[in-house]
């Protein structure tokens, strides 16, 4: 399994904001591509994360286009 990392500083631990509210966010890793929320969330409560979404690293202040992380 490949995880993907940030640019910046290698951490493996993202998120992203709530369209609708812009203090809510949504941590999550990228496995092989694909976006794995954190397992306390349901799949239903999460945002759906498209190449052209914000993300932004947990850990320093990189944040870019989805499809640059993948």
């Amino acid at each position: 399994m490949v995880y993907s990392k940030c640019p910046a500083c290698g951490c493996e631990q993202f998120y992203v904001k709530d369209p609708d509210d812009e203090y809510e966010i949504y941590e999550f890793e990228c496995r092989d591509g694909e976006v794995c929320f954190d397992k306390g969330l349901s799949a239903d409560d999460c945002p759906e994360v498209s190449d052209d979404m914000e993300v932004f690293c947990n850990v320093c202040a990189w944040h870019d286009k989805f499809h640059k992380l993948k």
